[in-house]
């Protein structure tokens, strides 16, 4: 003899979230909605045309996070099939590829009542199942992704549902212009988990405190966090001491069973950085350096592309030489490794060093010399003049003068970049007799 059962209150969604029951029934392949021969149409002598298959994907109303299941609608996206005979379907339909008047699968799902047998913790979830579908479906395939792997061609059937689980329903619908399959997933769950965290992104190492808020008072928790790392304590805190995204479930148990639902924690890594109070200027340059890398670094590795090494945090560099350093910064702060910051450019001018030589240095009257430039510097010297000694001067870089009477002559030669001029004079250096 049975007690006449009791009428439990039950939270039952459909899940467009990332949700689930820690019990997972055998998945169910989605049964598509078989499609009608088409006739076949060709003119007497050739060939009978081979089957083509055309797809394509509408797009369909977006979901909106989780949707209590009475008077929702399933939207999901589905990849519409259109077959026919040939490439235009002669004799029959034409038919292009993207066809808008293919059937675009969709369904509701309704509770009508929950029955909970006697002595036993398990419901009896009846669901009311509505093809919602556009374009005039002819036929219908419902998988209701059960154990049993139940089906029905009905187009708006009632099924019910034995026990607390996650259950893959799909709806394959179809007409003579195509077919299409939409998937939902039905809870039927003794609570509905769900927690918060005071914050969801940060710097490494990020600690984050966690808070259950499921519903009908669950009895113990099980965390993890996505590191590896677990908790059974109602509301933690947890450190995250690696950069990374992480998928954090919380499985919320009580009396009856269990569900679950997810979230996702950020964890930036130490970004580094500097900066440089002059990154240009005339040889020796003394540059300040200045470390300015987030999330609190405690050992830098300074390379300052001349050879010169530190690593201390804000070091000061003397640059020698004229040229052009490219200077790099690496910074950990002892958990995520090391960190490169992006490189910075130095570059250290010099004046004009000016150098020259004649040849012949020596002769007699009505000699004449060749001067040749020799001058260096960063940048290169862009103008020159020349005191030959005897009246007589020029501006070309390596001209060539002609002595017309005896003596001693001091030749003065200057070379000028952007930084400036410097002169350089030889005594006595051109000897005419």
């Amino acid at each position: 003899m049975y007690k006449l059962g009791v009428v439990a209150c039950l939270f039952v969604v459909i899940l467009v979230g990332a949700c689930g029951c820690s019990v997972t029934a055998p998945g169910v392949s989605p049964v598509p909605g078989t499609m009608p021969t088409l006739p076949a149409t060709y003119i007497a002598g050739e060939s009978t045309p081979a089957a083509e298959t055309f797809v394509f994907t509408p797009t369909p109303t977006p979901p909106s996070g989780l949707v209590n299941i009475a008077g929702a609608v399933t939207n999901v996206t589905p990849n519409v099939t259109i077959s026919c005979n040939g490439g235009t379907c002669s004799g029959f339909v034409n038919v292009t590829p993207g066809n808008p008047d293919a059937p675009v699968s969709s369904f509701s799902a309704n509770p009508q009542f929950t029955y909970v047998p006697p002595n036993s913790p398990n419901p009896n979830v009846s669901v009311q199942f509505t093809d919602t579908s556009t374009n005039s479906p002819t036929s219908w395939a419902w998988s209701f992704g059960d154990t049993n792997h139940s089906t029905s061609s009905v187009e708006n059937p009632t099924f019910t549902y034995y026990g607390y689980n996650y259950y893959q329903v799909s709806l394959g619908v179809s007409n003579l212009l195509g077919q299409s399959t939409s998937t939902a997933t039905i809870a039927v769950c003794p609570l509905e988990a769900s927690f918060t965290m005071n914050q969801t992104t940060g710097p490494v190492p990020l600690t984050v405190q966690f808070t259950d808020t499921s519903t009908n008072q669950p009895t113990s928790w099980l965390w993890n966090f996505g590191d590896g790392s677990t908790s059974t304590q109602q509301n933690p805190l947890h450190r995250y001491i690696t950069s990374g995204v992480y998928t954090v479930r919380l499985d919320a148990t009580d009396a009856l069973g269990s569900c679950w639902n997810t979230n996702q924690i950020t964890v930036s890594p130490l970004a580094a950085s500097f900066t440089a109070n002059q990154t240009s200027g005339l040889e020796p340059l003394t540059v300040q350096f200045t470390d300015t890398s987030t999330d609190q670094p405690i050992s830098w590795r300074w390379n300052f592309g001349d050879g010169g090494i530190s690593t201390l945090q804000n070091p000061v560099h003397v640059y020698a030489k004229a040229g052009l350093y490219l200077v790099n910064l690496n910074a950990t702060n002892g958990y995520d490794g090391w960190m490169s910051a992006p490189q910075s450019t130095i570059t250290v001018y010099s004046l004009p060093s000016v150098s020259f030589t004649a040849i012949p240095t020596t002769g007699a009257a009505g000699t004449s010399v060749v001067f040749n430039d020799q001058t260096t510097g960063s940048p290169a010297p862009t103008s020159w003049y020349w005191d030959f000694g005897d009246g007589y001067n020029s501006t070309y870089q390596n001209p060539s003068h002609q002595y017309a009477s005896a003596g001693l002559y001091t030749i003065s030669h200057s070379a000028t970049n952007a930084q400036g001029t410097v002169w350089l004079n030889k005594t006595a250096y051109i000897s005419i007799s």
